[in-house]
């Protein structure tokens, strides 16, 4: 991932002063023990011209049994509580380190990271909050937030306060964004996977029907892969479907006779030398970009005979390949026709791509 998003924190935010804000409005310390004897610590906290919102830990250890605590997200506004939330966690006992605390108009946006997932959790003044599942890598510029894809090279993108889907972007194209300070809000492409799917092929250098159909969906799926609902609890949070296939045709050249060896290389070095044209806030065009970035990548590996250093693929452990093979109306015919040639294979496959 680009070093730009090895972040789990608003890089913009002053998390100190902001919690100093927060308890100067409230008129608290910032810790303190209660009389019941509960610890309370004041963990984020974030302020606007008429209202205050601090996440709030409170806890208290009984000897020889457990530690009592929770989190709570409030909001008021002089003296009335407009909100309070527990903070939706895997269990508050592993913490909860909250990377950014916004109001924004009516509503009062969070990012956490606890046991298990970074979460985006945003609350109006009534009803259940709205959340999503991002990347422990993230940034936020604005109000849009970028983080690390499932796919590899990839950028996701969402706003705030909604949590609305934004187009995803090439890594080096959403480094542009952020050394620009600003991220261009792209919708998702709004069309059926197949349309889309077509506009990309044909911008593409020209490959036979199934090697190009495989590099297009192997690559560039998320570019018309419905993002899950919005949950409203933690145990609703999408998991893993499965282990992205953004190394297939890596796992294509290596299992095939000489001729087709050559015609995958052929088609990564094609798409690998596109160039940049059209429209960069067309989701074809940027589909394309990650494609050809990740074309000379993948020509670069199988020329090695290997995935780079430091990387490990497990697309085919069991659970992904039986879950993947479920998956079939999200894919291009192409790529499926591979999967199914590869398939009896996997046991091979999964420990060459797990080898280094």
């Amino acid at each position: 991932m680009d070093p730009l998003l090895d972040l789990d924190h608003d890089p913009h935010g002053d998390a100190e002063t902001a919690i100093d804000r927060a308890c100067a409005r409230l008129g608290r310390p910032r810790a303190w023990i209660a009389d019941d004897g509960y610890e309370h610590e004041i963990v984020a906290g974030a302020v606007d011209d008429a209202r205050v919102a601090w996440v709030e830990r409170r806890a208290l250890e009984r000897p020889g049994q457990y530690v009592d605590v929770d989190y709570y997200l409030r909001v008021r506004a002089g003296d009335a509580l407009l909100r309070e939330w527990t903070v939706d966690t895997y269990n508050p006992y592993f913490g909860c380190d909250v990377g950014a605390l916004k109001l924004l108009g009516d509503d009062v946006v969070m990012i956490y990271r606890e046991k298990h997932a970074t979460i985006a959790a945003a609350l109006g003044p009534a009803g259940a909050p709205r959340m999503r599942r991002l990347s422990d890598h993230w940034r936020l510029l604005g109000d849009v937030v970028l983080h690390a894809s499932e796919a590899r090279g990839l950028v996701e993108r969402f706003t705030l306060p909604t949590l609305a889907p934004l187009a995803p972007l090439p890594a080096a194209v959403a480094a542009d964004h952020l050394s620009h300070g600003t991220s261009p809000r792209v919708p998702p492409a709004g069309v059926d996977a197949a349309a889309l799917q077509r506009r990309i092929l044909a911008r593409l250098p020209r490959a036979t029907a199934p090697i190009a159909e495989m590099l297009v969906g192997a690559l560039a799926y998320r570019f018309w892969d419905d993002p899950p609902p919005l949950a409203a609890r933690y145990d609703d949070l999408e998991r893993a479907r499965w282990n992205p296939p953004c190394w297939l045709p890596f796992y294509a050249h290596h299992a095939a006779g000489p001729t087709a060896r050559r015609a995958i290389l052929e088609a990564l070095d094609a798409a690998a030398t596109r160039p940049p044209a059209g429209d960069p806030a067309d989701v074809a065009e940027l589909a394309c970009r990650h494609i050809a970035d990740r074309a000379r990548e993948l020509a670069a590996a199988c020329r090695l005979g290997h995935l780079p250093e430091e990387t490990s693929c497990y697309f085919w452990a069991d659970w992904s390949r039986a879950a993947f093979g479920r998956a079939l109306d999200l894919f291009p015919a192409g790529l499926w026709a591979t999967w199914t040639a590869l398939e009896p294979r996997a046991r091979d496959l999964l420990a060459l791509g797990s080898e280094r």
